[in-house]
């Protein structure tokens, strides 16, 4: 893993512009939550991480190197997608193998990573199952474990609880926070749900409009925001934030 670094970051659409002079840093193991309304160029901001866009002004660094212009595949950034877009056709085991195959991997080494993989993300049994007889949280699980297996800069999360039921929500976003905290990896979650965000991040970014309004722990942001619109964006209830004692 390595530190992350957006540097004046500009991308537009033709007249849109989608991310507007972003600066973050993802330090090295930290987990950076992005949020914000629907258009607010948060799901553009990891895009350009991963590498799928190209920012009309700006630089992208991981760990010091400058990979502006270096293709996704060559980037080495692991991706959580909404849906985890698990192959169906393919047992646990082999999901997560999927990507160590494709780089070329020996067939011994790709089992063993798979198998520490899926130990670490607590489902190892379910290693010969179909991932379509796994509830929601389990797949969650899988998709981490596949993204990690291609042993990432970067692990980028993309709305990963999307259509999922508010219950199930609740109980998945203390289990995942966990998940990333032991795994101690290098990550960006791009959420559109606030108390996600405060829950499972070490730091929000809270974006409106392509501009990063606010950077800090979910507790500054909470109880210092910067300005209006990110006091109205976190207004959540005391219940969903386990920082708040009083």
């Amino acid at each position: 893993m390595s530190d992350i670094t957006l540097d004046a970051v500009t991308k537009r659409f033709e007249d849109t512009t989608a991310v507007d002079s972003v600066s973050l840093t993802i330090e090295d193991g930290e987990v950076l939550g992005v949020v914000g309304p629907s258009g607010c160029g948060k799901t553009t901001t990891l895009r350009t991480i991963a590498g799928f866009e190209t920012p009309d002004e700006g630089r992208v660094y991981f760990g010091g190197e400058d990979v502006t212009h270096v293709p996704p595949e060559r980037r080495n950034a692991g991706l959580v997608f909404q849906s985890y877009a698990l192959f169906d056709n393919m047992t646990v085991r082999e999901n997560v193998e999927f990507g160590p195959k494709m780089q070329g991997v020996p067939a011994d080494e790709r089992r063993e990573r798979a198998t520490e993989l899926l130990e670490l993300v607590g489902i190892a049994d379910l290693a010969d199952r179909d991932p379509r007889t796994l509830s929601g949280g389990q797949q969650q699980r899988v998709g981490v474990a596949r993204a990690l297996a291609i042993e990432p800069r970067v692990l980028l999360l993309d709305e990963p609880m999307t259509g999922l039921d508010a219950r199930l929500k609740r109980r998945l976003r203390t289990e995942m926070g966990d998940l990333l905290d032991d795994l101690g990896v290098t990550a960006l979650y791009v959420t559109h749900d606030q108390a996600e965000a405060m829950v499972m991040c070490d730091r929000v970014a809270v974006m409106n409009e392509g501009v990063v309004e606010q950077v800090g722990t979910p507790r500054e942001i909470y109880e210092s925001p910067a300005n209006e619109f990110v006091a109205d964006f976190v207004s959540l209830d005391r219940i969903d934030l386990p920082f708040v004692t009083h």
